[in-house]
């Protein structure tokens, strides 16, 4: 019972970390001077900010606006904006939006792969409590100057809701599915 209890918990926390208005995706930014890319010198400040996009992409309980976490998600912000992804998840959001609140991530481990992409372990923390197991496999890609959430891990956590169907195998899952393999 306590596990699916933890599932739905986290399927509710994805789904809110993705709906935001189109006006939030319009004025999304991210402050600084730009990205390090994840190789030689600039590879731990590159890890940095990798945590920085799972934390505000995560953590509920910090209180992140849309508009924040936005810049910090592929295809929810920036030159890869999808339309479909974003309207797919607003819904999910409304429905959604307060129990995300008592949820918070720890990144385990972050592993780069290439200058712009890089696989990251990480624990969802629920009430407190590490939910050891329960988070889908991470990944981050650098989208312009800003390390970003790939969409594909959103959509394996809104995977673990068994209330969600099969959102890996229809839109916009799908075809963000297809995108990544290649």
């Amino acid at each position: 019972m306590r596990k699916r209890a933890a599932i739905l918990l986290v399927a509710a926390v994805a789904a809110a970390s993705f709906a935001v208005s189109a006006s939030a995706v319009a004025g999304a930014s991210v402050s600084g001077k730009g990205a390090a890319v994840c190789a030689g010198k600039t590879k731990s400040q590159a890890i940095k900010q990798i945590k920085t996009a799972y934390d505000y992409f995560l953590n509920g309980a910090k209180g992140y606006t849309a508009e924040q976490k936005a810049a910090y998600l592929e295809y929810l912000s920036g030159k890869k904006l999808d339309p479909a992804f974003l309207a797919a998840f607003t819904a999910s959001f409304e429905k959604n939006a307060a129990t995300a609140g008592t949820t918070a991530v720890a990144i385990d481990k972050v592993v780069c792969k290439g200058k712009n992409g890089a696989d990251v372990t990480y624990t969802l923390v629920l009430g407190g409590t590490r939910a050891e197991g329960l988070a889908p496999p991470g990944a981050a890609v650098l989208e312009g100057k800003t390390w970003k959430v790939t969409g594909l891990t959103q959509c394996n956590l809104l995977a673990l809701d068994p209330s969600a169907g099969d959102v890996l195998g229809t839109e916009p899952c799908a075809t963000i599915v297809v995108k990544e393999k290649r």
